[in-house]
């Protein structure tokens, strides 16, 4: 098979031009012949043990021709065979698209099954697997099973076949250790001389980097001194002497602390030891050439309405119940825990020490006040193992380690944007620092030192920052010691208050859709910003962000979120009796008419009685902003159309164009209500025309219909 294969050269399947011209049917069976050579050499390969060529050799051949099923269930075979699952995963999701795409159809059979044997591993193995890591390793034996992860297992061997420095980065409690051990431990066949093991945790001064892996390598004191005399140098020419004709794995742990030390020290390792690979892992990178990155999120996460099954599927689940049971025998996520399991897996980020914090806590706490003692987690989380380094002993602990290595600025930038839980740009990380030490020319790249350290993750696609639940609570909780939080909040109102001054009017004309992703991608950090005002009663404050946001609540069909938030700055005392909380209280009766059921007569009465004298009041305030003007005559459009109709028409007949259109919008709704439906027809193509010259194009798309 091996020289049929060679017969054809490197492209099989494809057909012979030559012969193609003279016999096409014959270059057609030729070229079909070709690619069964390809994969009978696969099997072959399969059943001798030879699992990485078989692996290369069908990869090559799904490059050319990706719907090929017995290719790709091979491969599915080859990948699973070196531990590669969550590859092979992604091998069976590619040709299922494939085959969609070109044929529209399904995976056969075959796919199939080995899709489910992957998802349900079997006992046995079709292929042999990688053999126990040879004794010259010095990776410790794990003690609790290795759950999820095989996506970033997959990247990792990739990347250490491919190149020779891998870094592993996440923030504190993320698993980078013991992805890295796993990893390590499924290429014992690869690395002929073992894996060491080079934890730099206990190591404080970086002179005594190099010093570490001596010692890791299997040389300390006097035999470090006899290879310095024998070899002419320091300990870096030790190394390398003791390196330079090995294949060896160094797994570098914990290098956050000695970033510098450690990549001065692999860069000059690297290219003078050619059998030579790293494997390291840290809060930052190393920044060296060569180096390739394996960013860990959290762990993935069910979502808040998966059922128990697709719930019990997600590795954070699987983690915090497997641990729980070690604790707690017979702990299973069910119909009856699943709500307060997926409270606590998404309430800690999934992040892996987290969720083994919070199983331990099971020993003595019942499910239900676990989930709720996490708005106090610092405090709840503090029971990890006797045995564990100091700094993963409690929660509060993981992420001091990470506090304790920033600057004076980074760490005040990250404490700062800590209040921005909706996620954080420059714009407003800048805003929140104003007062600080903080210069705001400097927070871009502060932004991005603080991504690189692992404390912010950059979102793909928007361009912003976010920070896990757990590393925003500890930033809150040292501006609250440091009496910072309030103003800092202060800060964020002020700055989202204008950043919607600015975009609400966006909403009514040309610039509506670039106003209407600004807003959405900020709303979160805008409705906080209307919760402190509300709590620190700064009514003015309250009705005018809650009256900012009215239309985009409109547009969006949010009544809810209308109702329940205008409630609140209608609920902050001392607002006294202004157009403004008029019109608060206007929108507020029109958005409760919406989402609001079973009133009682009195309280409908009452309703109706209310939205009368506030349409009145407001009528005779013609200076409102156009879009506030339009509340009162609809206010009266629930109570009297005919009175209504006579506002609407001086508004349609008024010089703001967008005005004009809604009070045509809402003419034709009166007349289609009378059965009018020439009239209607005629308000529409109006309205329709006012809302072409003002750019707004939600107005059109709710006219069309």
């Amino acid at each position: 098979l091996a020289e049929a294969v060679a017969l054809w050269g490197d492209r099989p399947g494809a057909e012979p031009p030559v012969v193609a011209v003279v016999a096409p049917a014959a270059a057609t069976r030729l070229a079909h012949g070709s690619m069964e050579a390809v994969v009978d050499l696969a099997v072959a390969e399969l059943a001798l043990g030879r699992a990485e060529p078989a692996a290369t050799r069908l990869t090559g051949l799904l490059a050319e021709h990706p719907v090929h099923e017995r290719a790709a269930a091979l491969l599915m075979d080859a990948l699973a065979a070196q531990g590669r699952q969550g590859e092979a995963l992604a091998v069976h999701a590619r040709v299922r698209e494939a085959l969609a795409d070109a044929l529209g159809v399904d995976p056969g059979t075959a796919l199939r099954d080995r899709h489910l044997r992957l998802l349900r591993p079997p006992a046995a193995p079709e292929f042999p697997v990688p053999s126990p890591a040879p004794s010259s390793s010095t990776l410790p034996a794990p003690l609790t099973s290795f759950v999820g992860r095989d996506d970033d297992l997959a990247r990792i061997d990739t990347l250490l076949a491919a190149g020779r420095l891998v870094t592993v980065l996440g923030p504190g409690g993320a698993g980078k250790t013991r992805l890295a051990l796993e990893a390590a431990r499924r290429r014992p066949d690869r690395d002929r001389d073992g894996v060491r093991l080079v934890d730099l945790a206990p190591v404080t001064e970086p002179s005594k980097a190099a010093a570490a892996v001596l010692a890791a390598i299997g040389l300390r004191g006097g035999a470090v001194l006899d290879a310095r005399g024998r070899v002419g140098g320091d300990e870096l020419d030790v190394l390398v002497d003791e390196l330079a004709g090995r294949e060896a794995l160094l797994l570098v742990d914990n290098c956050e602390h000695l970033v510098d030390a450690v990549a001065h020290l692999v860069a000059a390792l690297l290219p003078r030891c050619p059998g030579l690979r790293v494997l390291a892992t840290s809060r930052e990178p190393l920044a060296v050439d060569g180096e390739a990155l394996v960013p860990l999120g959290p762990l993935a996460l069910p979502e808040p309405d998966d059922g128990v099954e697709r719930a019990g599927r997600a590795a954070a689940v699987r983690l915090f119940v497997e641990r729980a049971a070690a604790v707690r025998p017979g702990f299973a996520v069910d119909a009856s825990t699943l709500p307060d399991v997926v409270r606590v897996v998404r309430g800690l980020d999934g992040l892996p020490l987290a969720l083994e914090l919070a199983a331990a806590r099971m020993r003595t706490l019942p499910l239900r006040e676990l989930a709720d003692g996490l708005a106090d987690r610092f405090r709840l989380l503090t029971t990890g193992s006797r045995t564990a380094p100091a700094r993963h002993r409690t929660l509060r602990a993981v992420i001091a380690w990470s506090w304790e290595l920033l600057d004076e600025r980074e760490r005040a930038l990250a404490e700062r944007v800590s209040v921005l839980g909706g996620g954080v740009t420059p714009a407003s990380a800048a805003a929140v620092c104003a007062g600080t030490a903080v210069p705001a020319a400097d927070v871009p790249d502060l932004l991005a030192a603080l991504v690189d350290r692992s404390l912010l993750q950059l979102a793909p696609g928007d361009g912003r920052y976010r920070m896990l639940e757990t590393i925003r609570e500890y930033g809150a909780d040292r501006l609250t010691a440091s009496g910072d939080l309030g103003p800092a909040r202060d800060l964020a109102a002020a700055h989202f208050t204008a950043l919607m001054a600015r975009h609400d009017p966006l909403l009514r004309g040309p610039d509506q859709l670039v106003a209407m992703r600004v807003i959405g991608a900020e709303y979160a950090n805008v409705l906080a910003a209307l919760r402190h005002l509300c709590a620190t009663g700064d009514a003015p404050g309250a009705t005018a962000l809650a009256l900012s946001l009215t239309w985009y609540w409109q547009m969006f069909g949010r009544h809810l979120d209308a109702a329940r938030w205008l409630a609140e700055a209608l609920a902050v005392p001392g607002g006294g009796s202004t157009p403004e909380r008029d019109c608060v209280r206007a929108f507020h009766l029109f958005n409760r008419t919406d989402v609001l059921a079973g009133l009682t007569a009195a309280e409908a009465a009452d309703d109706r009685a209310e939205m009368r004298e506030l349409a009145d009041r407001l009528l005779e305030r013609p200076g409102l902003p156009g879009h506030h003007r339009v509340i009162a005559p609809v206010l009266l459009f629930l109570l009297d159309p005919e009175a209504a109709l006579a506002v609407f028409r001086q508004l349609a007949d008024g010089d703001d164009v967008w005005l004009a259109g809604l009070a045509h919008f809402f003419r034709a709704e009166i007349a289609e209500n009378a059965g009018a439906l020439d009239r209607a027809g005629v308000h529409v193509e109006a309205a329709l025309t006012c809302f072409r010259r003002a750019g707004d194009r939600w107005g059109r798309a709710a006219a069309l219909p």
